[in-house]
C-alpha cells in the first residue's frame, strides 16, 4: 500500500510519498524504493509512482530513471 501527500497552492507543490513497494503480485516488497522523482529542472516537473511498481515486468523506477538519464 502507498501514501503519498501533495500539499498544493498558488506558489507551487510539496510532493512526498513512502518508500515500500511491492514486486511481482505481493512476492517481493522493498522498503527502500523511489517514488518521486525530479524530471525537469526547467520548468520544474516532478513525478510519483503510485499503485503497481511495474509496467510489463519491468519496475517504474528504472523505466523513470531510463527516461531522465536519455532526456
Amino acid at each position: 500500500m502507498t501514501c503519498e501527500v501533495a500539499v498544493m497552492n498558488k506558489y507551487g507543490v510539496a510532493l512526498a510519498a513512502d518508500s515500500a513497494a511491492t514486486f511481482g503480485r505481493g512476492q517481493k516488497v522493498y522498503y527502500a524504493a523511489e517514488k518521486l522523482f525530479c524530471i525537469s529542472q526547467s520548468p520544474p516537473v516532478g513525478v510519483m509512482i503510485s499503485g503497481s511498481a511495474e509496467l510489463m515486468d519491468m519496475p517504474w523506477e528504472i523505466i523513470i530513471k531510463t527516461y531522465i538519464r536519455q532526456r
